[in-house]
This record gives C-alpha cells, structure tokens and sequence, in this order.
C-alpha cells in the first residue's frame, strides 16, 4: 500500500531552518529596542512590529542572524514574558515577513480611508458628504462605501476614502461632530478595509440588498452602497490584484495573522 500523503505537520515539519521567529502577545507599546533586549543573548539583525492603521497589532517578526540562533531563542525565550505579557514564538519563514511588509506598508492597500461609526440608520451618501463639506473625497463612485448586516439592514457605519493623506487627516478633526441627533465617531482605517466591505455587498443575493441600500443619490456624489465584516481573504485578493501584489495561495494564514488568528505550531502538532 502505498504510503499516506504528507500531513501539513509533516510538511512544515521538513521546512527548510530559517532565521525567522514570529513573536505574539507583545505590549502594544513595546518598541523594536524592547524587543530587541528581550533575545539579548543572541544576535538580532532586524526587528519588524506589526502595525495595522499605525497601531501596534501584538505581533512582530524578528530575523536573527542564523536559523541555529532562532531555533536558541525559540527553545528559551518561548512564552517568556516582557513586562507584564508572556510571549509566544512561532517559527516563520523569511517569505513569510516579506508578505506581511508587503501588505502592511503598500500605500495602495493602506490608501487614505476613514470609519464612520454612530450614523443615523437613514443616513445617505449625501449626508456623508455633507458631513465632510470642505474636506475632498477621492475620486469615483465609491468613495463612500456603507456596511450592512448580512439580511442588509443598515449598521451605522460606513467607510469613506478620501483625496489625500491632508484631506484623511482632516476628516479625522471631525471626530465626534454631529449629524442630525446623533454625534459620529472617525477612525482610521484602510482600503483593504473597504475593499472587503465591498466585496461582501459582491457576495450577497439582489433581494437582501435591495430594500436597505435603495438610497437617492445627487449626481456628481458617490454612489456606492456597501456591505461590511467578514471575507477578509476575498479582499486581500482583490487589494492585492488592485496594487499589482502576487500574493502566495498563503494568504489564509496572512489574513489569520493580521486578525490576530493564526493558530500556532504546538496547536497544529496536537491535532
């Protein structure tokens, strides 16, 4: 009989050594010279803190200066702490830190977007726009993107991409002005952020969209009405299409990292 095909544990498990340790759990203050301490008994040539709309996510790579170094630090600083965290390793591959680089600092993922939350559920485009009067929207008909539960009623929140990194940082100053009754909180966000709400309103069927997002429209203002959480991996793929990545079939477990739901080795070896 012939013999079983690999498992993922085999697989990884012939991976190639590298230099690279994934790092979870970290302060979201913690600084790359924070971390750098934490492996001072071995030699670190880089350390790269990942960060989502200019927060610290958690997570980190660290690239030593041979895999016999990694495979050290694995062995005795796994679930050290740093502070008050204790902190967890995962091997990664040097591929690995290059895809993440690429989607966490490529401007046309990033893009100049903001996140509206708190509207008035019969909010339209042009209350938006009205919102952000003397502020310049970005070019083209989905500048304004609403988010909507899955049965296509109105969330409250909506994303708007904006002309520029002035015009972005100028919608953040209207934080928490007033539209209609009600105030409106702005957060940074990203296009990869509206690209998956719009493609979630691409996945839905006509007549769970049609009675929420028939909204009158002025000419000239943004059209586009879209649907919000969930199909991370979709959008990745299409942002990614959008700035000319060619991104690996990995994107699973990239999207999983970003979210902060990559499960570790030790789990995948005890399945």
């Amino acid at each position: 009989m012939a013999d079983p095909l690999p498992t993922a544990v085999g697989l990884e498990s012939r991976r190639a050594p590298s230099r690279v340790c994934r790092l979870r759990g970290l302060p979201y203050s913690a600084s790359e010279d924070e971390i750098g301490g934490f492996f001072s008994d071995f030699t670190v040539d880089e350390v790269y803190i990942c960060r989502r709309n200019g927060r610290a996510t958690g997570e980190a790579y660290v690239m030593f200066t041979d895999a016999a170094q990694a495979d050290s630090a694995m062995e005795k600083c796994n679930k050290k702490y740093l502070g008050s965290r204790y902190i967890e390793m995962f091997e990664a591959a040097e591929a690995d830190l290059a895809a993440v680089k690429k989607v966490l600092e490529d401007t046309q993922l990033q893009g100049c977007v903001v996140r509206l939350r708190g509207l008035p559920y019969a909010a339209t485009a042009e209350d938006v726009a009205a919102f952000f009067e003397g502020v310049r929207l970005a070019d083209g008909d989905d500048a304004i993107v609403f988010t909507t539960t899955v049965d296509g009623r109105p969330t409250g929140e909506c994303y708007v991409e904006l002309a520029d990194k002035d015009a972005q940082a100028a919608a953040m100053m209207r934080h928490k002005e007033v539209m209609g009754a009600r105030y409106i909180e702005v957060f940074h966000s990203s296009k990869m952020d509206k690209l998956q709400a719009q493609q979630q309103r691409l996945s839905m069927p006509p007549p769970m969209t049609g009675r929420w997002t028939a909204q009158p429209m002025q000419p000239g203002l943004p059209t586009h009405i879209g649907m919000g959480a969930g199909y991370m991996q979709p959008a990745v793929l299409a942002a990614a299409a959008a700035a000319g990545s060619k991104l690996s079939s990995g994107v699973d477990q990239l999207t999983g990292s970003l979210q902060g739901g990559w499960s570790s080795k030790s789990s995948s070896a005890a399945t």
